[in-house]
C-alpha cells in the first residue's frame, strides 16, 4: 500500500488538531505529500530518506537539519502497514519538546490509514459485485474462470432464486439524472435492509436489484415478490428530491434466467412508463398483454391490427364509437354498466355496437372477434401514447 496526497493531508489535519506543532507526511520516496505548511508540499525530505533506510525513528536538531535538504528540526517516525514501512511522519520542533507527541501522531496516522484501507476495500468489493451482477444480467458468463473467482470471493450463492427489478430515478426538480452519490446512498440504504440482495448501478438513471424470492413447490410466490417491491417503494418515497418507478421482471429458473428476468423488467419499464405514466410500480406478469402488444408492433401482426382498426377511426368522425368501445371493454363488456356510464339508452348502445360490427365486418358476440378488437383498441391507445 502507498500513501497518497489525500490520505497524507488527512493525517496532518487530524494530528494538528491535537498538537500545536507542524506535522509532515512523507511517502515511500521521501517526498512531502502532506503538511501543515503548504509550501513544503512536493519537496524532498532528506531526513525521511534516512528513516526509510534505517527503518527506525530519527531525531534531527536544528543544526543537523540545516545540513539536509528539505529538513527542519524535529522527530521523524516510520509509518508501517502489515510489517512494511510505507512512509514517514515528522513533527517539527526541538526533539526534546515534541518527542512526547510521537506515539500519538503515529497512532493517528495508523487510524487514518486503516480507515482509508477499509474504504478502499469496500469500494473494491462494490466494483467486484457490480461486475458480477452486470455479467449475470448480460448473460454468457458460463465457463468464465475470472467470473467464477469473483463470485467465490464475494461469497455470492448463485443457486438462490432471484428476480430482476429495475429502479429508474430522476431528479424531482430537473427530471434529469440524479447525482452518483445520491444513487450510492440509496444502494447502501437498501443493502442494509437485506444483505442478501444484489444491487448494481446499470446506467446513469437506473440501478438493478437481483431480489431473492420465495418459492413453494418450485413455484414463485408472486405476492411475496409484490410485497418486496412495495417495500422498496416505501423506502424510496422517504428520499427527498427524487422521482422513481420500479419495474419487476418475470422469474425464470436457474442462474441463466437472470438475464431473461432483467430483459423482461427492462421491457416492462419501457412499456409501463408510456402506458401508465402516473404509476410507480410495474410488473411483467401483470403487464403481459401490454408486452405482447409492444412486441406485435415490431412484427407484422401489430400494424395489421392497427390497419384494420383504422377503418373504424376513419368512419367515426365524432369519436363516439371509439369511446363506446373503451367504456365497453373497461366494464368487461357488461351491457348495462356500459350504457349507464356512457349516459345513453340501451338501444343507443346496441345501435353503436352493431355499427362497429358493420364497419369492421366482425361479430362482437364471437369471442375471437371480440378479443381481436380489444387488442386493436388497446394497441391503438398504446400506439398514440408512444409518440
Amino acid at each position: 500500500m502507498y500513501i497518497d496526497h489525500q490520505v497524507a493531508q488527512k493525517i496532518v489535519d487530524r494530528a494538528m488538531k491535537i498538537i500545536d506543532h507542524n506535522v509532515n507526511v512523507m511517502n515511500h520516496q521521501g517526498v512531502i505529500i502532506g503538511s501543515g505548511d503548504p509550501e513544503r508540499i512536493n519537496q524532498l525530505h532528506e531526513g525521511a530518506l534516512h528513516v526509510l533506510n534505517a527503518g527506525a525513528k530519527i531525531d534531527f536538531n536544528t543544526d543537523e537539519a540545516q545540513t539536509l535538504t528539505g529538513v527542519k528540526g524535529g522527530i521523524n517516525i516510520p509509518i508501517t502497514n502489515e510489517g512494511q514501512i510505507i512512509g514517514v511522519v515528522g513533527i517539527t520542533g526541538e526533539p526534546d519538546k515534541v518527542r512526547k507527541y510521537a506515539d500519538l501522531v503515529v497512532m493517528t496516522a495508523e487510524l487514518v490509514l486503516e480507515q482509508a484501507m477499509l474504504t478502499a476495500q469496500v469500494r473494491w468489493d462494490r466494483r467486484l459485485q457490480e461486475s458480477v451482477i452486470m455479467r449475470l444480467i448480460e448473460g454468457n458468463w458460463q465457463n468464465d474462470s475470472l467470473f467464477n473467482d469473483r463470485v467465490e470471493r464475494m461469497n455470492i450463492n448463485l443457486d438462490v432464486p432471484r428476480v430482476a427489478m429495475i429502479v429508474d430515478l430522476r431528479s424531482s426538480e430537473t427530471q434529469k439524472d440524479v447525482s452518483l452519490s445520491t444513487i450510492q446512498g440509496i444502494l447502501h440504504l437498501l443493502e442494509k435492509r437485506d444483505p442478501d440482495t444484489l444491487l448494481a448501478i446499470s446506467s446513469p438513471t437506473q440501478f438493478v436489484i437481483l431480489q431473492k424470492i420465495q418459492m413453494h413447490d418450485d413455484r414463485w410466490l408472486y405476492q411475496k415478490g409484490k410485497e418486496q417491491q412495495r417495500m422498496y417503494c416505501q423506502q424510496l418515497e422517504k428520499q427527498p428530491g427524487i422521482e422513481f418507478c420500479i419495474s419487476m421482471g418475470q422469474f425464470f429458473p436457474d442462474t441463466e434466467g437472470l438475464a431473461k428476468s432483467y430483459q423482461s423488467a427492462l421491457r416492462t419499464l419501457e412499456v409501463g412508463q408510456i402506458s401508465y405514466p402516473g404509476e410507480k410500480l410495474y410488473s411483467a406478469r401483470e403487464m403481459l398483454l401490454d408486452l405482447i402488444l409492444k412486441e406485435s408492433l415490431e412484427s407484422w401482426s401489430g400494424p395489421q391490427l392497427l390497419a384494420d382498426y383504422e377503418k373504424l377511426v376513419q368512419r367515426d368522425t365524432n369519436g363516439s364509437l371509439q369511446k363506446t368501445l373503451q367504456v365497453y371493454f373497461a366494464y368487461n363488456t357488461d351491457f348495462a354498466l356500459t350504457a349507464k356510464n356512457l349516459h345513453v339508452h340501451r338501444n343507443t348502445l346496441r345501435y353503436r355496437l352493431e355499427k362497429i360490427n358493420d364497419i369492421l365486418d366482425i361479430d362482437l358476440k364471437n369471442l375471437q372477434d371480440l378479443f381481436r378488437l380489444y387488442m386493436a383498441t388497446r394497441l391503438s391507445e398504446w400506439d398514440k401514447q408512444s409518440y
